[in-house]
C-alpha cells in the first residue's frame, strides 16, 4: 500500500514527457541499429521501458528530460528498481552480463562479467551513442560518448575483453566519426573479424 501512493507524484506533464523522452531515444537507437544491420534488435531496443514496473517509475521521477528518472529514485530510495527490471531484460546493457564465479579463490569477487556477444556490445554502442545526442541535445559533439565511458570506466564491472572493444569503438567515432564507425561496425566488427 505504501508503495502507491507515491503514484501521485505523476502528473500528465511528467507522463507525456518520459513517454516522449523514452520514445525519442527509442527512434534514434532504432535508426541507427538499422544502419549497422541489426533490425530485429534496432526494433526490440527498450520496449521494457514500457512496461508499467518500468514507465511508472519513469514518469513518477521524470526531471525534464535533463537526468535519468533512474538516478532520481535512486536518490530518492537507495536503489532503482526500474533499472534492475529494465538491466535484467537488455541484453545491450553490460549489467545483464554478470554471472557467478565458480573461482573463490581469494581476492576473487562472487559476481563476474561475462564476455558479451558482439550484436548486442553494437546495440550498447548505438545505445550510449544516442542516449549522449539525447541528453545533450544541440550541444552533442562525436566526442561525447567517449568521455562519457571514461569516466565512469574504473566503477563498470564489465569482460575485459568487451571493455576493449566498446572503448576501441567510441575511440573510431571520437577520432573518425560517425559514418567511419557504422562503416567499422556493419562491415567489420559485425561479421566477427580479429580486432
Amino acid at each position: 500500500m505504501e508503495r502507491w501512493k507515491d503514484l501521485r507524484l505523476i502528473t500528465w506533464d511528467k507522463v507525456k514527457g518520459h513517454f516522449r523522452t523514452i520514445t525519442e531515444h527509442k527512434l534514434l537507437v532504432m535508426e541507427h541499429c538499422f544502419r549497422i544491420g541489426l533490425y530485429r534488435q534496432g526494433l526490440l531496443h527498450d520496449l521494457s521501458k514500457y512496461m508499467p514496473s518500468e514507465f511508472l517509475m519513469g514518469c513518477m521521477y521524470y526531471a525534464d528530460g535533463k537526468a535519468s528518472p533512474n538516478n532520481k529514485e535512486r536518490e530518492a530510495k537507495g536503489y532503482s528498481g526500474a533499472w534492475l527490471h529494465h538491466k535484467g531484460r537488455n541484453r545491450h546493457h553490460f549489467e545483464y552480463w554478470l554471472d557467478y564465479s565458480l573461482d573463490k579463490g581469494k581476492g576473487k569477487y562472487p559476481l563476474q562479467p561475462v564476455q558479451m556477444p558482439r550484436k548486442y556490445v553494437a546495440e550498447m554502442l548505438m545505445d550510449r551513442i544516442c542516449a549522449s545526442k539525447n541528453y545533450n541535445k544541440e550541444a552533442y559533439t562525436r566526442h561525447d560518448p567517449l568521455a562519457y565511458f571514461e569516466r565512469g570506466r574504473g566503477h563498470y564491472l564489465l569482460h575485459p575483453q568487451t571493455s576493449r572493444e566498446l572503448h576501441g569503438m567510441l575511440r573510431i567515432l571520437d577520432a573518425r566519426g560517425e559514418e567511419e564507425l557504422v562503416r567499422f561496425v556493419k562491415e567489420y566488427y559485425l561479421k566477427g573479424y580479429e580486432i
